[in-house]
């Protein structure tokens, strides 16, 4: 059977996880999941089908194993699902180098141009209102891919809801696919820990200018 989670690109990490950690409660765990995604979804917000809604899936997605696992799904545990999920994604750092190759920042800025695009259609019939506002590279770095993110329906959510505490885990995870292409992200704040925004700064791993943010910690 087909649950409504199956949607999140969390779903299959999450049900692995759970039967390899917990096989005899793993069923009723998927079960219980199942019962508080589709509670979670009455509470989806105007984003509308496209890359950035999709966040919103995998969050509802981790809230749900959190509840349906008695809050053992935590922060940690969804710390250990990414990384296993991107050291599946290793083989990708044979074709993508973050270092020596511009088309993955200008693919990355061709997606968010699009979604900008996009959202503006949108919004202009009152539609898609709740969603992310994207700033492509505010303060106009040479290197790399940089952005912002103004507004997070997520972090409104968490903190409706009483979830503060596993928002600073999901961010965080955003560094892990940087490691994929060779790359690493550069983040000073975040609204999950009381920023004005999220910023995003992509460079190379070997680039000269991560001396500068060595003492960075990842948030």
């Amino acid at each position: 059977m087909k649950r409504a989670y199956a949607k999140s690109q969390y779903a299959k990490p999450y049900e692995s996880y759970c039967r390899e950690r917990y096989p005899n409660e793993a069923e009723q765990i998927f079960r219980e999941a199942e019962r508080y995604y589709l509670e979670f979804m009455k509470d989806m917000p105007d984003l509308g089908e496209n890359i950035m809604a999709k966040n919103m899936l995998d969050w509802f997605t981790i809230l749900s194993f959190y509840e349906a696992s008695g809050h053992r799904l935590d922060g940690e545990a969804l710390l250990k699902i990414k990384r296993q999920m991107t050291d599946k994604m290793k083989f990708l750092g044979k074709f993508v180098d973050g270092n020596r190759q511009r088309w993955p920042y200008r693919l990355f800025e061709r997606t968010y141009i699009k979604f900008i695009r996009m959202q503006k259609e949108h919004q202009a019939k009152g539609e898609w209102m709740d969603s992310w506002r994207v700033e492509i590279n505010p303060e106009q770095h040479t290197e790399g891919f940089a952005f912002h993110l103004v507004g997070c329906p997520i972090v409104k959510h968490a903190k409706e809801h009483g979830y503060d505490k596993l928002l600073p885990y999901l961010c965080k995870t955003d560094h892990y696919l940087a490691e994929v292409m060779h790359a690493r992200l550069i983040r000073t704040q975040t609204k999950a820990l009381g920023g004005s925004y999220c910023d995003y700064w992509y460079v190379g791993d070997k680039s000269p200018v991560l001396e500068q943010y060595k003492d960075l910690e990842q948030i």
